[in-house]
This record gives C-alpha cells, sequence and structure tokens, in this order.
C-alpha cells in the first residue's frame, strides 16, 4: 500500500516536470524579427537587435526568477490542498492513506499546471520586448509582436 502511495506521488512529481519542459521556443540570443530586407537598413538592424536583446536577456531572466517562484509555491498549496481533500474523503474509509496520496499528487499537479500565464509570458515577454524595442528604433517589425 505505501508503495502505490509513493507511485501515485512520484508520477504526479514527474507530470508536473514535464509540464515545466513544454516545446521550448529557441534562445532569446537567437530571437530574430521579421523585416522586410529590401526597406531596412541592415547594419543598424543588426547593431539594434542586439542591444535590444540585452535588455531583454535581463528581463528574461527575472521573469524566470518568478515563474520558478510561483509554481513551487502553487505545487505546494496544491499538494497541502489535495492531501487535506484526501484525507476528509478517506475519513471513514481503510484506505485514507491512498487517498491522500492521490489527493496531493493531483493537486501538485493542478498547481503546476495553473502557472501558464506565467509560463506564456516568460516564453513570449522577453521576445515582445525585441519587437517593441526594434520598433521603437524605427525598424518595420512584421510578425506578430513576440512570435518572431
Amino acid at each position: 500500500m505505501k508503495t502505490r502511495n509513493r507511485n501515485v506521488l512520484g508520477a504526479a512529481l514527474v507530470a508536473a516536470l514535464a509540464l515545466g519542459a513544454c516545446a521550448e521556443l529557441e534562445p532569446l540570443t537567437e530571437y530574430r524579427p521579421v523585416v522586410d530586407p529590401q526597406r531596412t537598413n541592415m547594419a543598424a538592424f543588426e547593431r539594434d537587435l542586439v542591444q535590444c536583446r540585452q535588455v531583454a536577456l535581463e528581463l528574461e531572466a527575472d521573469y524566470r526568477k518568478r515563474q520558478q517562484e510561483q509554481a513551487g509555491q502553487q505545487m505546494m498549496v496544491g499538494l497541502i490542498a489535495g492531501a487535506l481533500v484526501g484525507a476528509a474523503a478517506g475519513t471513514n474509509s481503510g484506505n485514507q492513506g491512498e487517498l491522500i496520496a492521490y489527493g496531493a499528487a493531483t493537486g501538485a499537479a493542478a498547481g503546476a499546471a495553473s502557472t501558464d500565464y506565467t509560463r506564456d509570458l516568460v516564453r513570449y515577454g522577453p521576445r515582445r520586448v525585441v519587437d517593441r524595442c526594434m520598433a521603437e528604433r524605427g525598424h518595420s517589425i512584421l510578425n506578430d509582436i513576440g512570435r518572431g
């Protein structure tokens, strides 16, 4: 019985970690907004791109730090809430330990999944900064902002 509880909890942790590793984009250092090369001074574009990427890299580091903090907090809240629900549900049954483990695993996974907004901000926010920075410097960006 205890082995099964560990398996359920282990599966939830693996699922939560897998959610965090979903579809990575190319590194920000390789991100290039789309412009019309016929209407763009490419030397100025390259110079500005290096500077705008640097601004966005600093922002990206801050976003990633906040994402990790929020994901950890939300997983912990989900784990505790799920364990409490599992304990309450199993009060009169002989499998309370199993229900606590299942509730904790489900809550942890739900907590990890609730960081989608932050994950999107980390993924596209710095690219949006690059695009806006480049546009402010006079470059006409053709792609959807932040989507390259």
